[in-house]
């Protein structure tokens, strides 16, 4: 029993012996392999250091992207704004800047330019709600038309600086085009024709705002717009209150500028005006004193009767040809009014035309003169052989080829200007035997002695300027 226990003993003490060993041998190996351990953690946390920093690295590196990201983001949502075009396309002729704003020059024109652009910008905010675009502007005119149209009208100031007002509006923006076509027929009209053919089917092209409602010819392009489904990028701007009836029959959505834009027809005051009354927008005239009349109107050489008309029909119209027997006249009709001849004045070339009441009347002959005369720059005017026709130039003169000053110059704007200079120096008629001028202070012929109550001549009793208050104050 003693004997199996022992053997039993010396078994566990001998498996506790090997185990013991066999961890003595681990250990050993463990202690052996020690600084191959301390070695590789070594280069692990070296790893894991660098990795660190490139991970951190990444990280700023992706939210510079992200930031880049939006950015671009909000400058392509920019772009894709810009890229759409809204056209403004005027018919110069016929969208005519008010008054007010051209006799302002070149302010005038930054100015037309400003209030044009926000009229613009508030419809399309208001009715798009879009308001990034790239707005151009392109306008077609007549220069040399428009220029005898406002001296018909007697709007001298505007056109002494309509180029100043042009200047202005083409420095507004670098897509103002303000451009003088010429004087060939329909210029401006084919240049607008063109330009919305080519811009409407453009797919920038936004909005096309078309001035030109005031003539029917432009109604088979705007109908061919229409028709092929591009209506909707079309908006209308009158300038003028009445709307071609076929271009109004279109019913496309309108922009109306009228502080921008006259919006009556400039038209020359008629015969029957200076008879009767001026019409509305002219001066009124009053009744004149008793003691200074001027001579009644009669009937002016030159205009006959309508035909199966006697002289006894001419008597009961009061002895005042209609508007129509006046276009009907000859050419070489001169409507001059009864009174005294003027004594010439030696400041102007038109001092013997003073005593005619400068009508504004259509002309009767063409606005371009057969041949043409370059002006010598110098001499003044009022040496040239002839001179310039004042009547011709700044208002209307009746004598057509039998004038003796010449219609054949090309003046620029000095010209103009130096013409109403001397013409003012020559009184008006009306004003001068003590009656109101019917055209106020846009009459061609001077209604105060320029010299004020310095002039020398009045002192001397020889001043042309008799009416009283003539003298008052220089005439600015």
């Amino acid at each position: 029993m003693m004997n199996a226990n022992e053997n039993h003993g010396a078994i566990q003490q001998h498996a506790i012996r090997n185990t013991l060993e066999h961890l003595s041998g681990e250990i050993q190996i463990l202690l052996q392999n020690e600084s191959h351990y301390e070695n590789r953690i070594r280069d692990l946390s070296t790893n894991l250091g660098v990795f660190q920093t490139a991970y951190s690295a990444m990280e700023d590196r992706l939210r510079r992207q992200a930031e880049e990201k939006n950015e671009l983001l909000h400058e392509l949502n920019a772009l894709k704004g810009l890229e759409k075009r809204v056209i403004c396309l005027l018919d110069g002729d016929g969208m005519i800047f008010t008054q007010e704003l051209m006799s302002q020059g070149q302010e005038g024109g930054l100015a037309a330019a400003r209030k044009l652009t926000e009229r613009v910008r508030q419809f399309i905010s208001t009715s798009e709600g879009f308001e990034q675009y790239q707005l151009w502007v392109y306008l077609f005119y007549n220069k040399r038309g428009l220029l005898e149209t406002f001296g018909r009208v007697g709007l001298t100031t505007v056109r002494a600086k309509f180029d100043d007002f042009m200047m202005g509006f083409n420095q507004a923006a670098e897509r103002f085009i303000m451009v003088d076509v010429g004087g060939s027929k329909e210029a401006a009209d084919a240049k607008l024709k063109v330009h919305l053919e080519d811009n409407i089917r453009l797919p920038h092209t936004y909005k096309i705002f078309f001035g030109g409602c005031h003539d029917n010819g432009y109604v088979h392009n705007l109908r061919s717009v229409v028709t092929s489904s591009l209506g909707h990028k079309l908006i209308l701007m009158p300038g003028y209150s009445d709307v071609a009836i076929d271009i109004r029959a279109l019913q496309l959505p309108e922009l109306r500028i009228p502080e921008l834009f006259i919006t009556t027809k400039l038209v020359a005051p008629s015969y029957n005006v200076i008879a009767t009354g001026p019409p509305p927008g002219l001066p009124t005239t009053p009744k004149l004193t008793a003691a200074q009349p001027v001579c009644p109107p009669t009937t002016p050489p030159g205009i006959s009767y309508f035909p199966g008309e006697g002289q006894g029909a001419a008597t009961r119209r009061g002895s005042i040809p209609s508007y129509k027997s006046a276009l009907q006249a000859p050419l070489t009709m001169s409507t001059r009014f009864n009174c005294p001849t003027m004594e010439p004045s030696e400041g102007s070339s038109e001092s013997s035309e003073a005593s005619e009441i400068p009508l504004r009347l259509p002309r009767l002959t063409p606005p371009s003169p057969p041949k043409q005369r370059r002006i010598n720059h110098q001499l003044p005017l009022s040496k040239h052989v002839p001179p310039p026709c004042t009547l011709f130039y700044l208002a209307q003169c009746r004598h057509g080829p039998s004038c003796k000053y010449s219609h054949e110059y090309i003046l620029e704007s000095e010209h103009y200007q130096e013409l109403g200079e001397n013409a003012k120096k020559t009184p008006c008629k009306i004003t001068n035997e003590g009656g109101d001028c019917p055209f106020g202070d846009e009459c061609v012929y001077g209604h105060s002695c320029p010299n004020g109550t310095t002039c020398y001549y009045l002192k001397l009793g020889k001043c042309k300027f008799v009416a009283a208050g003539m003298h008052r104050q220089p005439n600015n």
